[in-house]
């Protein structure tokens, strides 16, 4: 429950400041697959807190909290980058959103702007410079059988 509200708050915090939205629970339950993504984070503050990563199959929710069962993961900062795994998933389009909560506060602080002071990112590392990223841009493809290799970065 704790990682949910914590990824929840990156959506919030980026898109609308610091007022903070009920924190949804997963409702997505997803069919067995054969597909997987490993998804390697670089740029990471090594003993600054955890990672956080969320995967959608939808726009829904992205980049917030994570609607799929099992859909939010944490990564321990022990080294400059760090890697959270998806496995069984059936073939189709993904994307995930990530943060680091540097300071374990529990929630992805901001500035008076309401830009991001604490690491986040997308998996296709598409992030607009003034708002949150979207699904869309950030999207990628799982094929049954295989395992996808995801290369993003905390900004």
């Amino acid at each position: 429950m704790k990682r949910l509200s914590l990824l929840v708050l990156v959506v919030v915090s980026v898109s609308c400041g610091p007022t903070l939205a009920p924190i949804p629970e997963p409702t997505i339950t997803l069919a067995a697959g054969t597909g997987a993504i490993a998804a390697s984070i670089s740029n990471v503050k090594v003993g600054k807190g955890f990672v956080y990563c969320a995967l959608f199959n939808s726009s829904t929710g992205f980049p917030g909290a994570s609607p799929i069962k099992g859909g939010s993961t944490k990564a321990s900062p022990d080294a400059a980058t760090v890697t959270c795994r998806y496995d069984s998933l059936p073939g189709g389009d993904y994307a995930i959103s990530i943060f680091q909560d540097e300071n374990g506060d529990g929630v992805l602080d901001t500035n008076a702007f309401g830009a991001p002071t604490e690491g986040y990112g997308a998996s296709q590392n598409a992030i607009p410079g003034t708002s949150a990223p979207t699904f869309d841009a950030n999207k990628v493809t799982v094929v049954e059988g295989q395992e996808l290799a995801v290369s993003m970065q905390l900004h």
